[in-house]
């Protein structure tokens, strides 16, 4: 008797426990959804800012969109909002409106909080690849004392080769997601345009556009990841002959005008990033005709750093 008691007692206080957990929920939701549909700016700014801080990146993604969105006249509907990234196209349009952006304080705020909630949500902030990247960059004999010499190319690339497959599996999995990078370069590369202090916006949006290039560049099939494609398996598995695989697999421009395009801003905005740290590096004119044209990887790294 004192056993079934005791059941009793556990299953109730498991239901309630989930009830509450319901009720809370739900009370979120309902005051997530009060504040996009009647919320003045200021209010969602300070609330997406709360929600960022407290890990809700969700919220956070929301309330930033419902901003830029009022300001940028995108029409976009609050279940759009609530759901960003699972919608490629919704992802894009916000993306491209937010490139040629004209600047106000308010927008500015709001595109900052927009592109640290997606790269947590994606698990693609820096913070959490710092001890991944210092590990390869150390791997590949870089100093990490940032400065703006180069580094003896020999030296560099012998390492790389040597430490291939560590390095494309660490950029496959973190630059998977094409569309979440097209959103975090463009809204980095406003910010890095639009702020007194731009020096870390414009390192993290070189980084997401780094990103952003390798994705088109190894994605086939155009489902936005990078992982599942057999260049990065080989390599993984046979990181020594990654030259060899590299002229045998098929570029993700080749017969492909749009990501071609889409290429040729990224590089673009590379260049810019560049001008504003102030780093000397070789770029070279790209056009999506020949860049279509080039069948193997190769022959990209060919035209981006010389045969």
């Amino acid at each position: 008797m004192k056993g079934r008691s005791w059941l009793i007692l556990c299953l109730t206080t498991i239901t309630l426990v989930l009830l509450s957990s319901c009720a809370l929920n739900f009370f979120a939701n309902f005051e997530l959804r009060n504040l996009l549909t009647s919320g003045t700016v200021e209010q969602r700014l300070e609330a997406a800012s709360s929600a960022l801080s407290g890990g809700s990146y969700d919220a956070a993604i929301a309330l930033a969109a419902s901003v830029i969105n009022e300001k940028l006249g995108l029409e976009l509907k609050v279940e759009d909002l609530e759901k960003l990234l699972d919608s490629t196209s919704t992802v894009y349009e916000l993306a491209q409106a937010i490139q040629s952006a004209t600047v106000t304080e308010d927008l500015l705020d709001a595109v900052k909080i927009l592109v640290e909630a997606v790269a947590f949500k994606t698990n693609k902030d820096i913070a959490s690849l710092a001890d991944e990247v210092i590990e390869i960059l150390q791997d590949l004999g870089i100093d990490l004392v940032f400065t703006r010499n180069k580094s003896n190319g020999s030296d560099f690339w012998a390492q790389f080769e040597t430490n291939a497959g560590t390095i494309v599996k660490f950029l496959a999995k973190t630059f998977d997601g094409r569309h979440t990078l097209k959103l975090v370069t463009s809204g980095y590369y406003f910010i890095a345009k639009n702020s007194t202090d731009n020096t870390l916006p414009a390192v993290l949006c070189s980084f997401y556009d780094i990103g952003y290039m390798f994705n088109l560049l190894l994605d086939v099939d155009d489902d936005g990841k990078v992982t599942d494609q057999k260049f990065v398996e080989d390599v993984i598995s046979k990181p020594a002959s990654i030259v060899e695989f590299s002229q045998q697999a098929t570029s993700g421009l080749y017969n492909d005008t749009e990501d071609c395009l889409e290429f040729i801003w990224a590089y673009r905005v590379l260049q810019e990033m560049f001008e504003i740290l102030d780093i000397q590096a070789t770029f070279v004119t790209l056009d999506a005709t020949t860049l279509s044209e080039k069948e193997h990887i190769s022959d990209i790294f060919d035209i981006l750093f010389g045969e």
